[in-house]
């Protein structure tokens, strides 16, 4: 039996109960990836309901024509029979749940909730009113112990505890569905954000990023993390990547050219993190 530290450090987990109210009504998945992972190629689930909570990084998808895109701590729905895909980019680095969930049919039980219960759940779920919003840090609690007790629980309680955390989720996603986008701060990082983005070849320390937002070093980290959904450092890389993308699409400078522009110490260095944050090389990408 892996110890938790080893389990949350897989790559890919995939998880079917297979007793109790669960059995074959839900899918809960997770990533954890260091680098960028072939795309998903567009797929429906059949009378179920998919939440995706991505916990750390950024995440595009595609639904009716219309792409989404996510940043860690955002809460992701896919609805019964909706045809959806990455929209032809990559799963990001990071690290996401997926939860696929059969909707019941007229007069069958949902979680083995009592039926009036159980049926207004279920109706919540279809009735969302946005498929695209914030979560909460109780999702990946709620999440999180599932995927503990499923691999490392085996007594009698272990059916009824998964399916308590997975139902405390959902009622989790319900009323983060209901709260209103959060006001602006007082102190807003636009400034620093905007900086960054216009300067990529610069590299500037955490020091000076928090000097200029006027925070600590400590609150500056937790605070951007909280609006971007990553760390400032992984924001700057991901930052040189697009800018790096622009200039490989216009086809003008080498690739050296724009490595060293954008303040990466090597060509080596720059196709590796290229390589982290879109599955590719950036000659392929040029191609």
């Amino acid at each position: 039996m892996p110890t938790t530290r080893q389990l949350f450090a897989r790559a890919r987990i995939v998880m079917r109960p297979a007793s109790g109210a669960l059995r074959g009504r839900l899918q809960l998945g997770r990533y954890n990836y260091i680098s960028a992972k072939s795309g998903l190629r567009e797929h429906r689930h059949r009378s179920a309901i998919e939440i995706c909570f991505l916990v750390k990084g950024r995440q595009t998808y595609r639904v009716g024509g219309e792409y989404h895109s996510l940043r860690g701590g955002d809460v992701f729905v896919t609805f019964p029979d909706e045809t959806h895909s990455t929209g032809g980019l990559p799963e990001g680095k990071g690290i996401l749940y997926w939860m696929v969930l059969a909707m019941p049919e007229k007069g069958r039980s949902f979680l083995g909730l009592p039926d009036q219960e159980g049926a207004a759940l279920a109706r919540a779920l279809r009735g969302l009113g946005r498929r695209h919003f914030r979560g909460s840090p109780k999702m990946k609690e709620h999440l999180d112990a599932f995927t503990r007790i499923f691999h490392e629980s085996r007594g009698a309680l272990r059916s009824c505890a998964m399916t308590n955390h997975a139902a405390a989720f959902l009622l989790e996603v319900l009323a983060c569905e209901r709260m209103p986008d959060s006001a602006k701060p007082a102190r807003s990082l636009a400034p620093v954000l905007e900086h960054i983005r216009s300067n990529p070849g610069e590299a500037p320390g955490i020091p000076e990023l928090a000097r200029r937002a006027g925070f600590s070093e400590a609150r500056f980290k937790a605070r951007f993390k909280q609006e971007t959904g990553i760390p400032p450092g992984e924001f700057v890389l991901r930052t040189r990547i697009d800018e790096a993308r622009r200039r490989l699409i216009a086809g003008r400078d080498p690739i050296t050219r724009i490595a060293f522009d954008l303040g990466f110490s090597s060509s080596q260095y720059f196709a590796t993190v290229f390589r982290r944050f879109t599955g590719m090389s950036p000659s392929e990408f040029g191609a």
